[in-house]
C-alpha cells in the first residue's frame, strides 16, 4: 500500500514490490503475476474487508439512511486514524476495482433498500449514479480530513448530511442522522 500510495500503481517496479516485501523478484512473479493484477487485488481485498467490517459495525441499525450516513462517518473516521490507508484510498477510491466492490458491496445493499422501502427519492436518477456520489463524497471527506481543513467529526457529518438530502431526506432529520454517534469498527 505504501509504495503504491507514494509512487502510484503503474510506476512501481517488481524488483521495488520485492524489495519492500523482502522476497526474490522471481518469487512475486510467479506468486503476484503483474503490477497491475497485484493493485486490482489489493484495492479488492482492502475495499471488501473495509466494507464488511463498516457493515458489521453497525448490523443492529435498520434504517438504510443511518446506515449509509454511519457507513460514511466510519470511512472518514477510518482515514484519519489509518492515516496510510486513507491516502490510498483517496489516490485510488476511484478505480474501476473499487467502483464494482461498492457496486455489488452493502453500500449498494442499503441504497436499494432505502429505495425500496421509499426512504430515498432519487426521481429519474440511476442507483449507479447514486453509488458514484456516495464513494466520490466519501473518498472527499476523507482527502479534506488527511489535509487538515477538518476533523473528521466535521467532515464526515457534514458529507453525510449532504448526502442524505441529495437522496431526499428531510435537512432535519439528515442533519439528527448525520451526528448519531459512531459505532465502533471491528478490527480488521
Amino acid at each position: 500500500m505504501r509504495l503504491f500510495t507514494e509512487k502510484g500503481s503503474t510506476q512501481i517496479t517488481v524488483s521495488e514490490l520485492a524489495q519492500e516485501a523482502n522476497v526474490a523478484r522471481g518469487t512475486l512473479y510467479r506468486n503476484v503475476g503483474s503490477v497491475d493484477e497485484l493493485f486490482d487485488r489489493v484495492v479488492a481485498e482492502l475495499s471488501a474487508d473495509m466494507h464488511l467490517r463498516v457493515s458489521a459495525a453497525f448490523a443492529v441499525i435498520d434504517d438504510p439512511a443511518a446506515r449509509l450516513a454511519t457507513g460514511m462517518r466510519l470511512w472518514v473516521r477510518y482515514a484519519f486514524e489509518n492515516p496510510l490507508m486513507g491516502r490510498f484510498a483517496v489516490r485510488f477510491g476511484l478505480t474501476a476495482e473499487s467502483l464494482r466492490t461498492m457496486m455489488t458491496g452493502p453500500p449498494k445493499l442499503d441504497l436499494d433498500l432505502g429505495i425500496e422501502t421509499g426512504r430515498y427519492n432519487l426521481g429519474d436518477c440511476d442507483v449507479t449514479g447514486v453509488v458514484s456520489l456516495v464513494l466520490g463524497a466519501t473518498i472527499s471527506a476523507m482527502w479534506i480530513v488527511l489535509e487538515g481543513h477538518q476533523t473528521w467529526r466535521e467532515a464526515g457529518s457534514a458529507t453525510a448530511e449532504l448526502v442524505l438530502r441529495s437522496l431526499g431526506i428531510e435537512p432535519a432529520d439528515a442533519r439528527a442522522i448525520s451526528r448519531i454517534e459512531l459505532p465502533r469498527l471491528p478490527a480488521g
